[in-house]
C-alpha cells in the first residue's frame, strides 16, 4: 500500500542521495510533496511492459529484476536494480510507455514520483540533468560490455561471463579475498540471461564450485576466486 506521509528523517535521507543532491531546496521542497513509499512483497510486478510510464522509482531496499520478452514470449533483456538507484533510464523525456517489465526479486522497498513532476523539475536544472546523462553513459557503457561478453559460442564462456557481470554489478566484498552477491540468483536466472540451458548452467556451476572458484548455497553466490572471473570481463 503506498503511503504519502513519510517521516522527515526518511524526506532527509534521500534529499543527500546522490541522485537527489544536485537539486536546489526549491525544487526537492516541490518534489518531496510528490513522494510516495512502498513496500512490495517478493515476486510482486512494480510494473508491466507497455504500461503507461507514470512513476519514477528509488530503490531503497532490496532487488529488482528488469526484463522484457521478444515476439516469441522468451527473454530478450534481463537485468537487475540494486538499491540505491534510480529507475528506469529508458524512455525519460521521451516514451509514454514502459519497454520492459519489473518485479521484486527479494522483499523491497521503493520510493517513487510521478513522471512529469520529476522530468520537469530534471530539465530545469542543468547539474541534475548532466547528472542522469552520465548515468544513463554509464548504462550503456555496462550494457555494450554484457553484449561483448555474451557474443561466443561456447556455453561455458557465456556462463562464466555472466557470473562475472554480476559479480561486477551486484557484488560486495565482504573480506578483501571474498565477494558475495547478497541477493538470491538462481540457476534459471543465470540461463535466462546466458542464453543456456539449465542443466548447462547446473554442470558448469557444479565444475566451478569444484575447482573452489565459487561457492553457491541457497541461491547465493560468493567469488572466491576474484581474479579468474575478472580475467573473463577485460
Amino acid at each position: 500500500m503506498p503511503t504519502k506521509q513519510m517521516k522527515l528523517n526518511q524526506l532527509y535521507e534521500l534529499r543527500y542521495k546522490p541522485v537527489f543532491s544536485n537539486f536546489t531546496d526549491r525544487e526537492f521542497n516541490c518534489l518531496k510533496n510528490e513522494f510516495f513509499f512502498r513496500t512490495y512483497k517478493k515476486g510482486q510486478v512494480l510494473f508491466d511492459e507497455g504500461d503507461k510510464r507514470e512513476k519514477i522509482y528509488y530503490l531503497a531496499k532490496g532487488l529488482v529484476r528488469i526484463e522484457s520478452y521478444d515476439e516469441s514470449d522468451t527473454f530478450s533483456y534481463i537485468d537487475y536494480t540494486k538499491p540505491d538507484t534510480l529507475f528506469p533510464y529508458g524512455g525519460m523525456f521521451s516514451d509514454e510507455e514502459y519497454y520492459f517489465s519489473a518485479y521484486a526479486v527479494t522483499d523491497i522497498e521503493v520510493y517513487y514520483i510521478p513522471t512529469k513532476i520529476f522530468e520537469e523539475q530534471v530539465t530545469s536544472n542543468a547539474e541534475q540533468l548532466l547528472y542522469l546523462y552520465k548515468n544513463i553513459a554509464v548504462l550503456l557503457k555496462q550494457q555494450e560490455k554484457r553484449i561483448q561478453y555474451l557474443a561466443v559460442s561456447s556455453a561455458t564462456s557465456r556462463i562464466v561471463k555472466t557470473l562475472s557481470y554480476l559479480m561486477e554489478e551486484l557484488g560486495i566484498y565482504t573480506t578483501p579475498a571474498l565477494i558475495e552477491i547478497p541477493f538470491p540468483i538462481t540457476i534459471n536466472e543465470i540461463a535466462d540471461i546466458s542464453g543456456c540451458s539449465r542443466e548447462t548452467v547446473g554442470s558448469v556451476v557444479k565444475q566451478l564450485k569444484e575447482a573452489r572458484k565459487i561457492e553457491y548455497e541457497r541461491k547465493h553466490f560468493t567469488f572466491k576466486d576474484i581474479t579468474y572471473f575478472k580475467s573473463f570481463s577485460d
